[in-house]
């Protein structure tokens, strides 16, 4: 599907709109599609109705866009691990229509590759309604086939061209879908994030630029932004593999991808792509300047694809940013024109080099003083850079009751009010979200060691947080220390944080 031949064949352009929105494209970067809506050429539900909601089914090897040779050696390799097959077989292996198997077992045949076995009926009761051909790999073709497969060990479903990806990529460019306050809140509804949070990230997620969420540990910023991933809602199509420069590239697979059943009106389509969820990369302290480019497999003699290009038309995380095994400049520097034209370049061993789309929603969480890990230069690029900072005795003493109803136990006000007394406000410990949760995870596992039901008490609470924070080297127990003297208008401030939080419980 050629967008721009598309669009002049069914007229909705005219070769001058066209060659405007190019000219476009090629000044300020993005897709072809977006540059049509951004000079008003075509209305959004006009474009919408021109693009396929399936990828087209191919009728002909010239549709398929990779060529027939890849397709033999591809279903020879399948073939190969098989003791014999139908062309209905072997077309579900392929993900390719049966009349093109067909085709392409002729050619097997006319080269001694294939032979053909005797027919089998299937049968339905005591009729036998249809005979099917079966086919078995001759000793020629076992010899071209170790061949094929020293060269390029894939064997899997036919990839789809470069080409082809791209204009999928921008057909369902994941700026298309755009996230509600409702559904934002929605999503984030089991947890508890300010109405002011929510309201600062929605505009950035339908922005489609980057986003920067920092802030101290432990607030919450890693589980917004995977609510940021659920709250988009349709469903995009991702390739097996790609064909490129007559390599073959694996992009599809199970850990990042959700596939999804079709519904039951849905056409026969393309079964070379796998229909998904929006995909949701995450990448964390493990990533390095590897996982950047294209992955040569020495033994199977094809390449992965990176983490960027298995995350388009979706969300990449980069989580703990700052933290990776890369320098911080290194990823920065190398996303610094991607982020801008929207498109990446990557090498095949061979050092021929490609264009691919760069079409994510990219989400740095980090701990970090962001200065310290980008310059201005950068930053500007992230438009939108959110602050999650320490949680309120309000929002603390929610989580608390929520964690408390998670675990099964039962919440009592005043022990909410004993633990921020006791160890926040006392000796001014700042209050982290994940801290009740973290704690009363080790009241039950103080229950299990001693094979006693769970229960939420002063004493529970004084052991478990006497095991959980930091102690300075040379003081036994600094939380048992007198606390620091206060001024009439401290303690006074102290005392109504404590009271709100109890009376909201």
């Amino acid at each position: 599907m050629d967008l721009a031949t598309h669009l002049l064949k069914s007229k909705a352009l005219t070769p001058e709109q066209l060659q405007q929105a190019e000219a476009y494209q090629e000044k300020y970067g993005g897709f072809l599609a977006e540059n049509i809506l951004e000079l008003n050429l075509i209305t959004p539900e006009e474009l919408a109705k021109l693009l396929p909601i399936y990828p087209p089914l191919p009728r002909t090897f010239q549709e398929l866009g990779v060529p027939r040779w890849l397709l033999a050696q591809l279903l020879l390799k399948h073939a190969y691990f098989l003791d014999s097959f139908s062309s209905v077989e072997i077309a579900q292996e392929l993900k390719i229509p049966e009349h093109l198997v067909e085709g392409i077992i002729d050619y097997l045949k006319d080269k001694m590759f294939l032979n053909a076995k005797t027919r089998n009926g299937m049968a339905k009761g005591s009729t036998v309604v249809s005979v099917m051909l079966r086919y078995a790999i001759s000793e020629l073709g076992k010899a071209h086939a170790e061949q094929c497969l020293e060269l390029n060990s894939y064997v899997g479903p036919a990839p789809v061209s470069l080409e082809h990806y791209w204009d999928w990529v921008e057909a369902q460019t994941i700026h298309r879908e755009k996230v509600d306050r409702e559904r934002l809140h929605e999503v984030c509804a089991d947890y508890v994030f300010t109405a002011e949070m929510l309201d600062k990230v929605g505009p950035a997620i339908n922005s489609g630029r980057a986003m920067f969420l920092f802030g101290p540990s432990g607030n919450g910023k890693t589980l917004l932004a995977r609510c940021v991933a659920e709250a988009f809602q349709d469903h995009i199509f991702i390739p097996y593999a790609l064909y490129v420069h007559g390599q073959i590239v694996r992009l599809y697979d199970e850990v990042n991808h959700r596939p999804v059943e079709d519904p039951p009106e849905a056409p026969r389509h393309d079964g070379r792509w796998v229909r998904c969820r929006r995909p949701v990369v995450i990448a964390g302290g493990e990533m390095t300047e590897d996982n950047m480019e294209l992955k040569y497999n020495p033994t199977l003699k094809y390449y992965e694809a990176p983490h960027h290009l298995r995350a388009n038309n979706g969300i990449y995380i980069i989580d703990d940013f700052g933290r990776q095994r890369i320098k911080p400049q290194q990823l920065l520097n190398r996303w610094m024109f991607p982020l801008e034209t929207r498109q990446d370049f990557l090498f095949l061993r061979t050092g021929q080099q490609f264009a691919i789309p760069f079409d994510q929603l990219i989400i740095f969480c980090t701990n970090l003083n962001p200065y310290s890990l980008a310059d201005e230069a950068f930053l500007r690029r992230i438009r939108h850079k959110i602050y999650l900072g320490y949680v309120s005795p309000e929002q603390f003493t929610e989580i608390f009751r929520r964690n408390c109803s998670q675990h099964g136990l039962e919440f009592n006000p005043e022990m909410a009010r004993y633990l921020l007394t006791r160890y926040f406000v006392q000796p001014s410990r700042p209050l982290c979200a994940c801290h009740s949760r973290d704690l009363l995870e080790m009241i039950l596992d103080r229950a299990r060691f001693f094979g006693q039901p769970p229960q939420l008490t002063i004493q529970e609470l004084d052991e478990v947080c006497q095991s959980y924070f930091v102690k300075v080297v040379g003081i036994a127990d600094y939380d048992a220390l007198p606390p620091a003297p206060q001024s009439p208008w401290q303690a006074w401030e102290a005392q109504n944080l404590l009271a709100r939080s109890t009376d909201n419980s």
